[in-house]
């Protein structure tokens, strides 16, 4: 892959992701090799049958030289990654806008207006748990306290308010029998940033799990993210994490 068009040195890696054969790299996700807040968009775009690949930095933190490509490709003066570089050259930032960009890009959004409402404020409240679960992190420097009341209070709050509308839908998925956006977001809060940190989370919430198996199996495009080297590469959040 050649980088040097995006100012980015020859110490950043890819890794690319393609779930459709034959087909060219059309998307680039900048990121760390981890999860994190990139998680979501890159599941997104395997939802959606987008290829991509990961770019990183060789280590963590990044460096400053790091930040200023960022900046030069991205444009905030703020923060940039996760960012998305399609293949003309388009840029997107902020995790949240990049991922409605890809829901559109991937018909991965309904048309109507309540559907809309309904599929922003699971992305919302996806965001609330992720943004709960990033106040609790033993290994950087949280009390033991936040990790615990995570564990039994917090996760289970929203795991049981994402269980709720789950069973208001009329289908298996959060709108209906087809996957959208929001089951995507809300598969990342409840997985990534919940019960791969509380391993047996999702046993008090039953049509969640159930949920969580219908989303990994169910698209094929997940299915083969999930399977991939491209995921298995990746840094994810354990149980380690809570001090556990």
């Amino acid at each position: 892959t050649d980088l040097n068009r995006t100012s980015f040195s020859t110490t950043y890696r890819t890794h690319p992701f393609n779930p459709l054969l034959n087909t060219t790299m059309s998307a680039k996700v900048y990121y760390y090799q981890a999860t994190g807040r990139a998680n979501v968009i890159r599941l997104a775009l395997a939802a959606a049958n987008l290829p991509f690949e990961d770019v990183y930095p060789s280590g963590f933190p990044p460096t400053e030289e790091d930040k200023v490509a960022w900046r030069k490709l991205g444009g905030n003066t703020t923060t940039n990654v996760p960012m998305l570089e399609m293949a003309d050259g388009k840029v997107y930032t902020q995790s949240q806008a990049v991922l409605r960009a890809i829901g559109r890009m991937g018909n991965l959004t309904p048309k109507d207006d309540d559907g809309l409402y309904v599929t922003d404020k699971l992305i919302e409240d996806a965001e609330s748990l992720r943004m709960e679960s990033y106040k609790c992190f033993i290994t950087w420097g949280a009390p033991q306290a936040n990790a615990d009341a995570f564990i039994e209070t917090i996760l289970p709050l929203h795991l049981g308010n994402l269980e709720r509308q789950l069973k208001e839908s009329s289908g298996g998925y959060f709108l209906g029998d087809s996957l959208t956006l929001a089951d995507v977001a809300c598969y990342d809060a409840v997985v990534n940033f919940g019960s791969n940190r509380v391993p047996l989370a999702l046993d008090a919430f039953p049509e969640l799990k159930a949920w969580r198996g219908r989303v990994e199996s169910g698209n094929e495009g997940i299915k083969k993210y999930l399977a991939s080297d491209a995921y298995s590469g990746l840094m994810k959040f354990g149980p380690d994490s809570l001090g556990k």
